[in-house]
């Protein structure tokens, strides 16, 4: 397959480059070659690649800034993939892209997870946007695999594993509390560019979930983390209200990936073992990250 990929510089796109690039021909523009939210370049440069696969991992991410940069959101949320779902109609490819669990209120009992046609009740902008985003994708691409995933984490770009050791060993360090009462599965970028990878090669069609087995608070994310890299660092549980902010945050973040399982494609394992194995791979070179912010 010849796969263009967007956002491949990001925390899953890079994931993305390495793992489809082993058994497929990868392209991968960066911005500045392609912006999304133009019709006329993607046309341009989908006319001369011609792609069996158009992979978006372009998204505007940051919850606190979406709240007060509707603008900018809905270029790059909803009228960038739109442009590529309309594109990939137009030139008869497929369509990946990537939503998260944010379209959900989370207000759902624990443990009960949400499933792939579980109505959508976002409680923040960006939630909104991600919704909004997944309504451009399957109303103008016949092809079309949308993924929601959630609470990643990775080697590159920012994410919750990097705020907490830049808090616990950071140049001003600070007590680190974290929520008992918010649950999700924490789930490694690597193993979700595998999850891609295989719904691509099994020509998955529809909207999957794809997070981790398992699921954990906060709180146990925070104290295992620490824990595995031999940082001393004290966590102190409190509750998702005494957490102050401009976003509302859905307490209940676990997504059950049942439309994969069905298929026989599903290739998540416990959030534990992979976190095991991230850190093992990675944890020093966080850590002295982290030591220089």
């Amino acid at each position: 397959m010849k796969i263009f990929i967007v956002g491949s510089t990001g925390m899953l796109g890079s994931e993305c480059k390495n793992v489809l690039s082993q058994d497929h021909e990868v392209i991968c523009p960066d911005k500045r070659e392609v912006n999304i939210i133009s019709w006329d370049v993607v046309i341009e440069s989908l006319t001369v690649v011609s792609p069996d696969v158009i992979l978006n991992c372009v998204g505007f991410t940051d919850t606190e800034a979406c709240e007060k940069e509707d603008f900018l959101v809905r270029k790059i949320n909803i009228e960038g993939p739109r442009n590529l779902a309309q594109a990939s109609a137009r030139f008869g490819c497929k369509m990946v892209h990537i939503s998260c669990g944010h379209v959900f209120d989370g207000k759902k009992g624990m443990p009960q997870p949400y499933f792939e046609d579980d109505a959508p009740n976002p409680l923040s902008s960006y939630g909104k946007s991600k919704m909004e985003s997944e309504i451009a994708v399957r109303s103008n691409s016949p092809n079309y695999i949308i993924i929601r995933s959630m609470c990643l984490y990775g080697v590159n770009g920012k994410n919750l594993i990097k705020s907490i050791l830049a808090k616990a060993v950071g140049r001003r360090p600070k007590v680190l509390k974290m929520p008992e009462d918010q649950f999700g599965a924490p789930t490694w970028s690597y193993r979700l560019a595998l999850q891609i990878r295989e719904l691509l090669e099994k020509n998955g069609r529809g909207t999957y979930h794809a997070t981790a087995v398992g699921y954990c608070s906060g709180f146990e994310f925070a104290e295992h983390l620490l824990n595995q890299l031999n940082i001393k660092t004290s966590v102190e549980p409190c509750s998702l209200k005494d957490l102050k902010g401009p976003v509302a945050k859905p307490a209940n973040c676990l997504l059950e990936n049942r439309l994969s399982k069905k298929q026989g494609v599903n290739v998540m394992v416990d959030w534990k073992e992979d976190l095991d194995r991230f850190l093992e791979e990675f944890g020093e070179e966080l850590i002295k990250e982290a030591k220089q912010r």
